[in-house]
């Protein structure tokens, strides 16, 4: 996973729940971002806690070639080069937000997901949230700080009330 859901869901007190619903894990550089970098913060405790409860796992790559081969496109920044070659390494799934990720993974064969909002209608999916708790979860998400596009937000919402994840 990328730093931006799981920076969100911390911050709305949520992270728990994705971490029960799969065997998650974050690079060193997503670390850092989230931890490091926001030491002090109650999310950056969050995340830290679920770290040493082993519910969130740091992973470190094996083969940076790929990190370097991601980092010469100037739209994905170290976070989400190390999500992409973590994913294709683990051979798994990367949840990351930036539409441009998103874009240059299918150049290098990396199977993404849509981060937060993936996350989101996943737990309604999995039954660990209903609709209500799904669009309460989404609002705060947006309070919390969280872009989303008007259009997409909108399409969420709708999908939300017709029960469609």
């Amino acid at each position: 996973m990328d730093a931006t859901p799981i920076i969100h869901f911390a911050k709305i007190g949520k992270l728990n729940l994705i971490l029960r619903s799969c065997k998650a894990y974050i690079t060193r550089e997503v670390y850092r971002e989230t931890v490091e970098r926001g030491e002090g913060k109650p999310d950056a405790m969050v995340v830290s806690e679920a770290i040493e409860r082993g519910e969130l796992n740091v992973y470190d790559l094996h083969d940076r070639s790929l990190v370097d081969a991601l980092q010469k496109h100037p739209e994905i920044h170290m976070g989400e080069a190390e999500t992409l070659a973590a994913a294709k390494e683990l051979n798994t799934v990367a949840i990351v937000d930036e539409a441009e990720a998103r874009a240059v993974s299918k150049i290098y064969g990396i199977s993404t997901r849509t981060g937060t909002l993936f996350l989101l209608f996943r737990l309604l999916s999995l039954g660990q949230i209903n609709g209500g708790e799904c669009e309460d979860t989404l609002d705060k998400l947006v309070e919390s700080g969280l872009y989303v596009d008007p259009h997409v937000l909108i399409r969420a919402r709708q999908n939300i009330k017709k029960g469609k994840p």
